[in-house]
């Protein structure tokens, strides 16, 4: 009888934890989950590299730089983030059952992931260089995976193996197509030739030759009869599949064709591509719409956006067609209403990422709520590169400059508070009262002005050509501006008069553009960083005139900061070293090297004992600004490292990267490190390190205390400890 209440306790205790662990796991939010070691939060979910959804529309997911995200169609929460590849995820695909879920990503491997535990399942290896396509059979027994390294790749997916490597296209591969029984691939590439395989033998088992120009893109009729082909030879090609034999030659696009595609019922195919004029210059992308059976083009569609046409898919009713452009970097998705060559007024506006939109039509025909609007809500925090981060001085709001979105975060919540669209933003920074955000950006106006509490345009700074970094004085009166082009070679920093929003002065110095600006704690100097010429130059606010020439980097300066006591001044650059100047002398007096690429921020914190540095090398550095020593590397980034931020209590540090995130990082280990560093030169132990100190050490030479470095007697070095932690 004790032996049964015994377990029945026992099985209750189990329960109760595993409920307790169940629930917290459940209600975590989504900026702990998968968090590197040393970080207190991620804020944002990343940009999307690819979006697919199983075919019921019940699970949505999304390829990242950091993972994979699983959403709950219906509902629109996030599920689960699925962690475990080690570079940026480039392509998912479901199993038609929806059970599995297969990933491509750049550290060279497939993964295969059960959609009932979100645990993974499989890891197959094989490629020798980054994954960017993955694709299930539509029986679901067969995976194909393209990769750059020019190789199609098959695996049976219950033994998770692979069973064939198609080698035989030279150059690159471009297209991969599964026929509708499962039976026969279709490959395009760089050879200007549509190769045919035979999955069940892996045998090649015809050539489509015909175009004189790389083959795009690959798509079979829903019949499985015909495929369509569209190549830089600026056609689109229809093959009969049985025979082997090219059976049509659509012409009209001005430039090469990038995507083709079947209409359901088989009867249209649209493609998209680059227009140009004269053969020669580009004009932007256009849509083609083809008949089928007469071969005949019916109409060739000039689309709005400037960018070319990357990719193009039918609606499931086949009268609307979605279409992607814009350079690879900043895609949309736009829409065209087939019948009358026109384009709705539904879904509104235009998305940025994906690669596999045909998810939009899958949801849109399954979910009654489907609408642009509430797709593009249900994935408004995955957002692009994160160029620049600002704390408001309470501590309390981060804003982040995100590709083409300007973000604030509640810290505390840890999640979105309002956001603003524009252009490229370079650089965010907030006024010393907090209650003002300017931006600075590539485009038109180059800077704007926010009001934060109603997140609206109270002004607008027009520089030309780029606004690179923007801050404000530290009586907040003016604005700082780095402006250049590196393609022009245009570099110029200038004064703007934040009442009046009028440029005040100006100075091009500097050869190429400038990167960064900086004002002094008092706000009489001002530091830039020139990109080309390698130098940080000071400058004098109050009379406008350059007072110094800080050289000694050898690669192009990207930021540059003071630390909050004016003394000293740090700079990074793509010598991939931080140095430290001596404001007063002009002197170089230290050189900070770790960094393995270029370092683009710096930033101090607010005693000033701390330092710490952003680098292309994904890594987060943290130095002893006394002792000119690294303390910490902090890794968590998917990507290079461009803003680097610390809050005014020096307990957390913000880093923005271009996985699209900014990470909260907890700073106690290293302010505790430099705290525990500055008690031994604190002899006397009244909380500050001063002239006493120094005197009782002077007072004790030849003695056996107090010897702070522990080399057993008093000495001048033990004078340098405390004269290192003055204050």
């Amino acid at each position: 009888m004790k032996l049964k209440v015994f377990f029945s306790l026992m099985f209750l205790i189990i329960s109760m934890v595993l409920y307790v662990f169940d629930t917290t796991a459940e209600n975590e939010p989504y900026t702990q989950w998968g968090l590197p070691e040393g970080a207190k939060a991620r804020l944002g979910k990343s940009g999307i590299n690819d979006i697919t959804c199983t075919q019921d529309a019940a699970l949505l997911a999304v390829a990242s730089k950091i993972g994979i995200w699983i959403y709950d169609v219906q509902t629109s929460e996030a599920l689960v983030l699925l962690t475990g590849h080690t570079g940026r995820i480039n392509y998912v695909s479901f199993s038609r059952d929806g059970r599995t879920l297969a990933s491509g990503s750049s550290d060279k491997t497939l993964r295969l992931w059960d959609m009932s535990t979100w645990l993974e399942i499989g890891r197959l290896e094989g490629h020798t260089a980054a994954v960017n396509s993955v694709s299930f059979s539509p029986d679901g027994r067969t995976l194909a995976s393209r990769g750059d390294d020019n190789t199609l790749r098959l695996w049976d997916v219950g033994t998770q193996t692979q069973i064939y490597t198609l080698e035989e296209h030279t150059g690159s591969l471009e297209s991969v197509s599964f026929s509708p029984d499962s039976q026969t691939i279709a490959s395009g590439g760089k050879d200007d030739i549509v190769r045919l395989w035979d999955v069940s033998t892996r045998t090649e088992i015809g050539t489509l030759e015909g175009h004189t120009g790389r083959v795009n893109s690959v798509s079979f009729s829903p019949d499985g009869k015909r495929i369509a082909s569209g190549s830089n030879d600026y056609t689109v090609r229809l093959w009969n599949v049985s025979t082997r034999t090219e059976i049509g030659i659509l012409e009209g696009h001005t430039g090469r064709v990038n995507s083709v595609s079947f209409s359901p019922d088989g009867q249209t195919i649209a493609s998209g591509g680059n227009r140009y004029g004269n053969g020669r210059f580009w004009r932007g992308g256009d849509v083609g719409l083809w008949d089928v059976a007469t071969q005949t083009r019916i109409a060739i569609l000039k689309v709005f956006n400037s960018s070319w046409v990357n990719s193009v898919s039918f609606s499931p009713d086949g009268h609307t067609i979605a279409y992607k452009v814009g350079p690879d970097w900043s895609e949309h998705v736009h829409f065209l209403d087939v019948n009358t060559q026109t384009w709705p007024d539904y879904p509104v506006g235009s998305f940025e990422g994906g690669h596999t939109w045909d998810v939009f039509w899958i949801v849109a025909a399954q979910v009654k709520k489907w609408g642009f609007s509430w797709f593009r809500t249900m994935l408004e925090e995955h957002t692009g590169w994160v160029n620049s981060v600002s704390f408001n001085p309470d501590g309390k709001t981060i804003v982040s400059g995100n590709e083409h979105t300007v973000l604030l975060w509640d810290v505390a919540a840890q999640m979105k508070i309002d956001g603003h669209h524009a252009s490229w933003v370079n650089s965010v920074s907030f006024s010393p009262d907090g209650k003002t955000i300017v931006s600075g950006r590539d485009g038109n106006p180059e800077g704007i002005l926010l009001d934060v509490a109603t997140q609206t345009s109270i002004g607008t700074l027009n520089t030309a050509p780029v606004i690179n970094s923007v801050v404000f004085s530290p009586d907040g009166r003016t604005l700082a501006c780095a402006i250049g082009n590196d393609f022009y070679y245009v570099g110029i920093v200038s004064l703007w008069d934040v009442a009046t929003l009028t440029e005040i002065n100006r100075h091009s110095e500097h050869t190429g553009s400038v990167k960064s600006v900086s004002f002094s704690p008092d706000g009489h100097i001002l530091a830039s960083a020139g990109s080309i010429d390698g130098t940080v130059r000071l400058w004098d606010v109050d009379t406008w005139t350059e007072i110094a020439i800080l050289r000694g980097h050898t690669g192009w300066v990207n930021s540059v900061s003071f630390s909050s006591d004016g003394k000293t001044i740090a700079s990074g650059s793509n010598d991939n070293t931080v140095r430290l100047w001596d404001v007063a002398t002009r002197a170089e007096i230290g050189k900070l090297e770790g960094h393995t690429e270029n370092v683009l921020s710096v930033s101090f914190s607010s005693d000033g004992r701390i330092l710490a540095s952003g680098s292309k090398d994904n890594t987060v550095r943290i130095w002893d600004v006394d002792t000119k020593s690294e303390i910490g590397v902090l890794d968590g980034h998917i990507g290079s490292v461009n803003s680097v931020l610390f809050s005014s209590d020096e307990r957390t540090l913000a880093s923005g990267g271009d996985d699209g995130t900014v990470l909260l990082w907890d700073l106690s280990q290293f302010t505790t490190e430099i705290k525990n560093k500055n008690l031994v030169a604190d002899v006397n132990m009244d909380g500050v390190v001063n002239i006493q100190d120094l005197v009782i050490v002077a007072n004790a030479f030849e003695a056996a205390e107090p010897d702070l470095n522990g080399d057993g007697v008093v000495n001048i070095l033990d004078l340098v400890i405390v004269a290192q932690n003055l204050k």
